[in-house]
């Protein structure tokens, strides 16, 4: 469904407000997963359209030069030693967003707001972002000009993109995405460790985003068929996988046949104090942000599906001038959003261009471009076709919600049913026990 965003239809509203009020009539019905993620605070449905009618204009505002990038979520005040107390709290409006955002980014802050006694909407101060890296309540993050993402139990429900409201829908692109993250599993590998693959692809293209010079991220299979796409000499050329060494005191089984191995695993991971398992999520966050830094080099980062950099910096070349006279079709994470076909040579831009074309030329790869403006393409060659499966919109999808999204991503992972031919192989409920770490690790005391 798409509304106007200037005039914010109250169908639009009212939907948005039964999926956050009954999240058991989403995708996940039925599934084991819906009685893991917590349920947060939910805004009346006059405050819903307040928030997001604020939020939508501070997205347009400038303050000294530089968009508005802010994070704002409906939460009581905390007396914690890191969240701060405006003595007096101040107005909920798209200028007092304006002021405050430049405060609250790099790191990230996330700006708190709550009724006062008479109803009235108020800002009583800021949470570090790193406090609680599961965010169940209700949450909006302004991504850029036009751009805001709505987020509730940890989780992209919907979004305002230039002037349509959209509900989102990430289905079509894990589709796209994970045939080709699995094509370059390893024969051992669990099934999981493509779900991590592919959060990881996401992370890092968020981080890419985030740095606002744009860039070019290149994954290829485990061979060196990607270096006839690239023009020679390559000066950044070497390899990292950027990996803390204490991240691998917990490694995956070796036989994937050994499914008690895989549970130890699970409840391995299964950290016992929420400090701990922040300092874990931060680890894996600094690894990402080691790789996403060096696409703001000019050119092309090239990296392997588990992380493994080539090189950074590489200019593309054309390798079959076949891709000219190719198609692309058009997938979007949007609820009712049909895919559409339309000529390559309406593609615009060096930086898509050029990607496209190395997704053409290799087909095994996905070729992923963040422009300056924020937006997010992904390219990858179809397997039966010379179709260029091009995703758009992808910002939208790129784990904002942080380990709550990655979690999610879970659930679909296992709706779609890429966790079936692992239970088959071992004749055990392997997914039960992901379900049960993940239920210890979300519901706290």
């Amino acid at each position: 469904m798409h509304s106007s965003a200037f005039q914010l239809d109250q169908q639009f509203i009212n939907r948005l407000w039964e999926r956050i009020t009954r999240p058991q009539e989403t995708s996940t019905t039925g599934s084991e997963f819906s009685t893991v993620f917590l349920k947060g605070n939910i805004p009346s449905l006059e405050h819903l359209a307040l928030i997001i009618d604020v939020a939508y204009w501070a997205s347009y505002a400038t303050e000294e030069g530089a968009p508005v990038v802010a994070s704002i979520m409906l939460k009581q005040s905390e007396h914690t030693s890191d969240t701060f107390h405006f003595d007096n709290p101040l107005d909920f409006s798209s200028k007092t967003l304006v002021k405050l955002g430049p405060a609250l980014e790099n790191p990230r802050a996330d700006i708190g707001i709550w009724p006062d006694q008479n109803g009235t909407m108020k800002i009583w101060g800021f949470i570090p972002s790193s406090h609680e890296p599961i965010k169940p309540d209700f949450w909006i993050q302004i991504l850029g000009p036009g751009r805001v993402l709505i987020m509730y139990s940890g989780r992209s429900i919907a979004a305002l993109t230039g002037n349509q409201a959209v509900f989102i829908d990430p289905r079509g692109i894990f589709q796209t995405l994970m045939p080709k993250i699995a094509a370059q599993a390893h024969t051992n590998d669990i099934k999981l460790l493509n779900l991590l693959r592919y959060n990881a692809i996401l992370k890092i293209v968020q981080q890419t985003r985030a740095h606002g010079k744009g860039g070019i991220i290149l994954v290829v299979p485990d061979n060196t068929n990607w270096t006839q796409s690239i023009k020679l000499p390559i000066k950044y050329t070497g390899g990292a996988n950027f990996l803390d060494m204490d991240l691998g005191q917990v490694k995956p089984p070796s036989d994937s046949s050994n499914l008690d191995q895989v549970i130890s695993l699970i409840e391995d991971l299964n950290l016992p104090h929420q400090k701990d398992w922040v300092m874990a999520w931060q680890q894996v966050q600094q690894q990402i942000s080691r790789i996403a830094r060096l696409t703001a080099v000019d050119g092309a980062l090239v990296m392997n599906f588990d992380r493994y950099v080539y090189c950074f910096g590489a200019k593309i070349r054309a390798q079959n001038i076949k891709a000219s006279s190719s198609t692309l079709q058009i997938i979007e994470p949007f609820d009712g959003s049909a895919n559409r076909t339309i000529p390559y040579s309406s593609l615009s831009g060096t930086r898509h261009q050029s990607a496209a074309q190395f997704a053409f030329d290799q087909p095994g790869s996905i070729a992923i471009t963040a422009s300056q403006d924020g937006n997010v393409t992904i390219f990858t060659r179809s397997d039966h076709s010379d179709t260029i499966h091009t995703i758009q919109h992808a910002e939208l999808i790129l784990l904002h919600e942080g380990l709550g999204g990655s979690l999610w991503n879970l659930s679909l992972f296992s709706e779609l049913g890429w966790f079936e031919k692992e239970v088959e192989k071992t004749g055990k409920n392997y997914l039960s026990a992901v379900i049960r770490w993940m239920k210890n690790t979300l519901h706290r005391e």
